[in-house]
């Protein structure tokens, strides 16, 4: 399922980065995993930049209090869409060095891009659940910052972003204590439905049976000249 809801967000974000940024990129889904938050912590370095966002259903928060969702981008990728953002062709200085710290302003674009890849996530959930996906802020140098436990168990999707001239990854770390909730909202949404289905079935039936159709024949159409 989680598949199928980050195909239709690879679609939709396609669309809108080549849309927003002139140009054309190819976004396809690498691999979603189930790990600890620690296996995703240890990969984080002190210059990384993480996004934050909350996930709510109907007005409900789905747990992301304590449980944000959580979006990291390559620094290579970041540095490129931001300048394509100002008006540059997203050329990226290839002796960037490992521990790369955004500037200010960097962190300004670096949120003007992320508010934008979140707002449309929900959209990917919408023939399953209707979720709302709101930024909540960046965290800068993650590493000191204890987001989730440590041993929680959390889905990481890769989805990889291909320019012409620069490619990288975007990583979405989704809280296992969100999902759980999510696929209890799904559940009941399904169940509900059966169950109004199968409550109905003779009197819709019964409906049906009463009904008249006209049914009109054209055996065929013909031109004449007057």
């Amino acid at each position: 399922m989680l598949n199928g809801v980050f195909e239709n967000y690879t679609r939709i974000i396609t669309s809108r980065i080549n849309a927003w940024l002139h140009t054309v990129c190819e976004v396809e889904v690498e691999s979603i995993e189930e790990q600890r938050f620690y296996e995703f912590f240890n990969a984080l370095t002190e210059g990384d930049v993480l996004a934050l966002a909350d996930a709510t259903s109907e007005n409900t928060p789905m747990e992301t209090e304590d449980n944000p969702v959580m979006l990291h981008f390559n620094t290579s990728l970041m540095l490129s869409m931001m300048d394509r953002l100002m008006g540059g062709d997203g050329e990226v200085d290839n002796r960037l060095p490992a521990s790369y710290h955004f500037t200010d302003v960097e962190i300004r674009l670096y949120e003007t891009i992320a508010k934008n890849l979140i707002g449309v996530l929900g959209g990917s959930w919408e023939n399953y659940l209707p979720l709302t996906f709101t930024f909540r802020r960046i965290e800068n140098n993650p590493t000191l910052v204890q987001l989730i436990g440590l041993d929680e168990a959390v889905i990481i999707v890769s989805v990889n972003l291909k320019f012409p001239n620069c490619e990288g990854r975007l990583s979405v770390c989704l809280p296992g204590m969100m999902l759980t909730n999510v696929f209890a909202k799904i559940t009941a949404i399904n169940q509900s439905g059966r169950s109004i289905g199968e409550d109905h079935t003779e009197d819709i039936l019964e409906i049906l049976r009463d009904s008249s159709l006209e049914i009109t024949a054209e055996l065929g159409r013909a031109t004449l000249a007057l």
